[in-house]
């Protein structure tokens, strides 16, 4: 009987040598993945262009601190698994189990052989089905793809999250320098005001003067409530985005955007051969092999199922709990389905047709991609001219008002048109600003559109 058992082994361990794929060479090592450097998936050294150490510190808080993306590390990870549960499969699977077996032997037919009428029984079995025909392996190959596809959304979050933070950071930066200079402009209405007051006091100035430069007050007051009102929601976004509470941001630093810059030449061309890159294209181009290899394992759903099924079995049948008194058995062979209402054949179908939505699909993320990047080209490159233009003009309105001023002084002009002439120039100074930010979002949306790859 261990002749035979023996026999059963070694036929198993040839069969296992022969036909299962070596799944452990072809195993990545998860951690080896997980673990690259975060600051090159987003291309840290360009962001460094905008010689900003707290942008440097709020981009890197949000990479080790939002939840959004240490949930997408986690689904990395449960899909890393996944893949790892189907190689699996491809082993024999090995259990034993204890059973009580109660037995009842008509004597009249059978013989006594000294079998008890109640016993105890040790099974072992083995099941392993054969992969002669690789549709394990492609289980496998669709969890790859699907664990590929996570790790490129992970990537694309990166960059989205990193993009938003900086976008955050400009305009907030852009707000404090926007509030001082609107206290500035109120300052000068009032003081206007004040003056304009003294006139109709004094029979210069007529009511309707009088009644528009309180208008003006209150206008421009209306504005710095807008302004305080959206730097304190760009706060709490930027807390969100970074893993802070609210509260605490107002604790955060900015550097004035007035001496923020970006030390390097605006793009004005880029290859196309860069959407290859975009984090969403190669997630489709995972999703695009997966629905490929779907659609040869449906083909491969009208080959056999081979099977090897053994059994080794101690019990307490007979008066010696050995060899001699176990059972075993092995079969090996193949299955197949004759029919099934169609199914294979509708599942086939069905897998078809989801190839070529995901083709499809593949084929829009990537046009789209090509008319983002047009798009972000052209934004940035109109919005620099308007940004030089607005230097230009800010250059022209100090002009005019060192002129006022000097007019002023030699008693030719009145104090009500120098503060007029300063407002007209913080106003122009405000436009410089905005554009400047302006040009900044077509930077970063650029960056976006590329894959983070300038």
């Amino acid at each position: 009987m261990l002749k035979s058992i023996n026999k059963y082994l070694i036929i198993l361990i040839f069969i296992f040598h022969c036909f299962c794929p070596q799944s452990i060479a072809r195993n990545i090592n998860a951690d080896d993945i997980n673990k690259q450097d975060r600051l090159e998936y987003i291309n840290m050294e360009w962001w460094e262009k905008f010689d900003d150490e707290l942008l440097i510190k709020y981009i890197i808080s949000g990479l080790n601190n939002n939840y959004n993306l240490k949930t997408l590390h986690l689904k990395i990870n449960e899909l890393y698994q996944n893949k790892n549960i189907e190689i699996s499969k491809e082993f024999p699977s090995f259990s034993v189990g204890a059973n009580y077996l109660g037995l009842k032997i008509p004597r009249t037919a059978i013989p006594y052989q000294g079998f008890r009428d109640n016993a105890f029984a040790l099974p072992f079995i083995v099941h392993w089905e054969i992969d002669l025909f690789l549709k394990r392996k492609n289980k496998i190959d669709m969890a790859y793809e699907d664990f590929k596809g996570a790790i490129y959304e992970e990537k694309g979050a990166m960059i989205a999250l990193v993009s938003e933070i900086a976008g955050l950071y400009f305009n907030i930066a852009n707000l404090d320098e926007q509030i001082n200079i609107q206290k500035k402009v109120i300052k000068n209405k009032e003081e206007k005001l004040s003056r304009i007051q003294k006139g109709f006091n004094s029979g210069v100035y007529s009511k309707e003067r009088l009644n528009n430069a309180s208008k003006e007050i209150e206008y421009e007051n209306i504005i710095l409530n807008d302004y305080k009102k959206q730097r304190l929601k760009f706060l709490d976004n930027l807390a969100y985005l970074i893993g802070e509470t609210p509260q605490s941001a107002k604790d955060f630093k900015f550097s004035k955007i007035t001496e923020i810059e970006f030390k390097d030449k605006i793009p004005n061309c880029v290859s196309s051969d860069v959407t290859i890159y975009r984090p969403d294209i190669l997630k489709k181009e995972a999703m695009l092999k997966k629905a490929k290899i779907d659609v040869t394992l449906a083909r491969k759903e009208f080959l056999p199922n081979i099977n090897v099924f053994g059994v080794l079995m101690f019990s307490t049948l007979t008066p010696n709990f050995g060899w001699n008194g176990a059972v075993a058995n092995l079969l090996a062979g193949a299955t197949q389905n004759i029919f099934s209402g169609g199914r294979r054949i509708f599942n086939l179908k069905q897998k078809k047709y989801a190839f070529e939505r995901v083709l499809n699909e593949y084929y829009d993320t990537d046009l789209a991609a090509l008319k983002e990047i047009n798009d972000a080209l052209y934004y940035l490159k109109e919005d620099e001219k308007s940004y030089i233009s607005n230097i230009k003009s800010l250059g022209f309105e100090e002009d005019n008002f060192i002129r006022v001023n000097n007019s002023f002084r030699a008693g030719t002009t009145g104090a009500v048109d120098v503060l007029e002439r300063e407002n007209n120039f913080l106003y122009e100074k405000s436009k410089v600003l905005n554009s400047k930010v302006q040009k900044f979002a077509d930077l970063i949306s650029l960056y976006k559109a590329v894959g983070g790859r300038l």
